[in-house]
């Protein structure tokens, strides 16, 4: 019998591996799920309209792509909230290595690129995203975006409507699904792909590759532009913000915490696999992806290197890091599968056994880091709390002290509104937005002296905050002097504080405004871009010649064979 052809092993892999991770609901502690499902239950409750008047005070969800929480919501009405972010998880991790598959054949032989995609499924970046960070926004654009590589690379090789109809497809659904993952990772990760097409070949050749490289950028531009045109002009008139830290920004030599998580914890021991394979295998394709990957890499170190803000200017204050780091370690994976993949053909019992151990290190990482939120911050029960708004007393805004990261559930658990959230990019109030901190449920952890928290409190009636729910007592002191009168308790150690003088919020305050032009097309296109990429990918896999480029990177040069050959468009 032979050995299984393409990415079989790697999907069984990826289903075995992820399947109990997710069954057993780790997603649910990381940092960023519950603001997910939050823009998901904004769709359930109101498809087309742009304004979420739970969060902030009120804000645009135009301010963050929608596929990902359109797709959430549409997997919540039979499934549920927490089955359907556990089915869009679980089969974004099982299509990942796939993704690694089709990325690698770009630059690695295909044995090679089979290997990259098993390592793929262990990649400790990738179980941190999922189960610490709940990027899952950033993981489905990131497996469409690897996708994408691939089929601008068969299109400015071969050419065909249906190939660059998917490219374009591919390029609005990566946008639509997280805009910085495209904006970001995609024109060096093009720029190395172009290379291994236009690099060494024949001049007659050269010409129509380059035409139709040009026609793919064009048409993945304008449908990345088109697809989320309501963001665009959001953060065209975007309001200023005060910089929020981040860790990822610091210098990692300087902090051991900083350099186990966004270092080791990304890559664990991918970077000496990767030199490995290059040391294996060095020509124009490897050295290209080996360049892609250290450019991610130095990236990703955040603050350690001035390359960050020479490259985004004051911007780069506002970008995190891990995400380059998850990035780097994903164009590893080729160089990955060149190491792995000549350890075991090996004769050698000590080459075997070296990528076992290898194997075996990077599913440790993996294994630590999808129970490390868990472990880190275990979950806090916040239905009572749920419940105590929702028994009449939605006309206030409340504000939780203290809760920490699951305070963002009471987002879509109520229909109660708060000045707090946790998509800090789309806040508009000035207490907020010059501030500096990120939430104000752990305002003292961002701004111990309590600045902010007390300008907060000095306008709670403004703003017709009259509950508080206090899970640390650090914030007693700010509650009383601001007036606030403690009112109980609910279940899970949760204190009732009460601002009786707060005026009920405006009439309409919550109401949601009619949809207009850009809620339609906000409601529309990211969808209709998603099935129509599905049309194309059908239709390019019907029409699917011989393998391209990297079977020939063992057959004859290409300025051997017929002009007339080369030329076909």
């Amino acid at each position: 019998m032979s050995a299984p052809r393409g990415p079989l092993p790697a999907l069984w892999l990826a289903l075995c591996f992820n399947t109990p991770l997710v069954a057993a609901g780790l997603f649910r502690h990381s940092a960023d799920a519950a603001t997910h499902l939050f823009f998901a239950d904004h769709y359930r409750r109101s498809w087309f309209a742009l304004w979420e008047p739970r969060w902030f005070g009120g804000f645009s969800v135009s301010s963050y792509p929608p596929l990902v929480h359109q797709l959430l919501a549409l997997l919540s009405i039979p499934f549920g909230r927490d089955a359907a972010f556990a089915i869009l998880l679980l089969s974004t991790l099982i299509a990942f290595p796939v993704s690694i598959w089709y990325f690698a054949r770009i630059f690695v032989a295909p044995a090679a690129a089979r290997i990259a995609a098993v390592v793929a499924v262990f990649l400790p970046g990738l179980a941190l995203a999922a189960y610490a960070y709940g990027q899952l926004p950033t993981l489905v654009s990131l497996t469409l975006s690897l996708f994408l590589v691939y089929a601008f690379t068969r299109f400015v090789e071969r050419g065909g409507a249906a190939a660059l109809g998917l490219v374009a497809g591919l390029s609005g659904v990566a946008f639509a699904a997280h805009h910085a993952t495209p904006l970001l990772f995609l024109p060096p990760a093009l720029l190395a792909a172009l290379s291994t097409s236009l690099l060494g070949i024949d001049r007659v050749l050269r010409g129509p590759r380059l035409r139709r490289a040009l026609v793919a950028l064009m048409a993945g531009g304008v449908a990345g532009a088109v697809v989320i045109a309501p963001f665009w002009l959001w953060a065209a008139g975007g309001i200023h913000q005060a910089f929020i830290a981040h860790s990822s920004r610091v210098n990692l030599l300087n902090d051991v915490g900083a350099q186990s998580l966004y270092l080791w914890g990304e890559y664990g021991v991918l970077p000496a696999l990767a030199l490995a394979g290059l040391w294996r295998r060095a020509d124009r394709r490897t050295v290209a992806l080996a360049a892609l990957a250290l450019y991610l890499f130095v990236v990703g170190l955040g603050g350690t290197t001035a390359i960050p803000s020479l490259l985004f200017g004051q911007q780069w204050q506002w970008l995190t890091y891990d995400r380059f780091a998850l990035w780097g370690a994903a164009t590893m994976l080729p160089l990955a599968g060149v190491a792995v993949s000549g350890l075991v053909s090996s004769r050698l019992g000590w080459s075997r056994a070296l990528a076992v151990v290898a194997l075996l290190v990077l599913v440790t990482y993996s294994g630590a880091n999808a129970i490390w939120a868990k472990i880190r911050s275990p979950a806090r029960d916040l239905q009572p709390v749920a419940q105590f708004m929702n028994d009449g007393r939605t006309q206030w805004r409340y504000q939780t002290f203290g809760v920490g990261t699951d305070e963002s559930e009471l987002g879509y658990l109520t229909s109660a509104a708060t000045i707090d959230g946790a998509y800090y990019s789309a806040r508009r109030l000035p207490e907020l937005t010059e501030s500096g901190i990120g939430n104000l449920d752990t305002a003292l952890w961002w701004d111990p002296p309590g600045w902010t928290l007390r300008r907060v409190l000095g306008r709670a009636n403004a703003y017709s905050i009259r509950w508080a729910f206090v899970a640390d007592r650090s914030y007693d002191p700010y509650l009383v002097t601001a007036g606030f009168v403690h009112n109980g308790s609910l279940a899970g150690g949760i204190e009732i504080w009460e601002n009786a003088s707060a005026p009920p919020l405006p009439a309409g305050a919550l109401s949601v405004p009619a949809p207009d032009l850009g809620g339609l097309l906000w409601g529309t296109l990211p969808l209709a871009f998603a099935i129509g990429t599905l049309g194309f990918a059908l239709a390019s896999l019907r029409t699917l010649r011989p393998e391209p480029t990297i079977e020939r990177q063992w057959s004859p040069p290409v300025s051997a064979q017929p002009a007339a050959a080369l030329a076909r468009d």
